[in-house]
């Protein structure tokens, strides 16, 4: 049980560091948007994929953990209490910093996603000032385009 436990532990720890470094990523896409710097913000979003491919192995790890404890379908806040005592108090730690660096991660996520927002509707309302089309939805959200080539890229055979 102590090696479980030791193993679990050790889970906790690795799934806060990875959030912390969802944070740092979070806070390096808001500069690389404040200063427009596309390139890096595209590179920054595929880092964060790549962290989330990370995340489904942690859960995998996670769930595998906590059917060998036997507390499968527990939430992690719930996790302490089914803990022997004497580990309960590591256990409570590790999980307030997880859930601590989790609740910085979506504070500093929150607020670069609302920047980026911002000039997504101001990029939306200057195409539209220029004479380009109206922002609708996204794609794959509107309606399906027109089937065919536009209109100015039609021949007319007969000539």
């Amino acid at each position: 049980m102590e090696e479980l436990i030791q193993s679990y532990l050790s889970f906790l720890a690795s799934m806060s560091r990875s959030v912390e470094e969802l944070g740092a990523l979070a806070d390096r896409q808001l500069e690389a948007a404040k200063t427009d710097d596309l390139q890096t913000l595209n590179e920054l979003m595929n880092q964060e994929q790549a962290l989330a491919l990370t995340f489904r192995g942690l859960e995998q790890t996670r769930d595998r953990l906590l059917s060998q404890l036997g507390m499968e379908g527990l939430s992690l806040s719930q996790t302490p209490s089914r803990i022997p005592a004497q580990w309960r108090k590591p256990v409570e730690e590790a999980v307030a910093v997880l859930q601590g660096s989790y609740q910085t991660y979506r504070q500093k996520s929150k607020k670069a996603r609302a920047f980026l927002e911002q000039n997504m509707r101001e990029v939306d309302a200057m195409v539209a000032q220029m004479g380009g089309p109206p922002p609708e939805m996204g794609p794959g959200y509107g309606k399906p385009a027109q089937s065919g080539p536009p209109p100015s890229m039609k021949t007319d055979f007969r000539a």
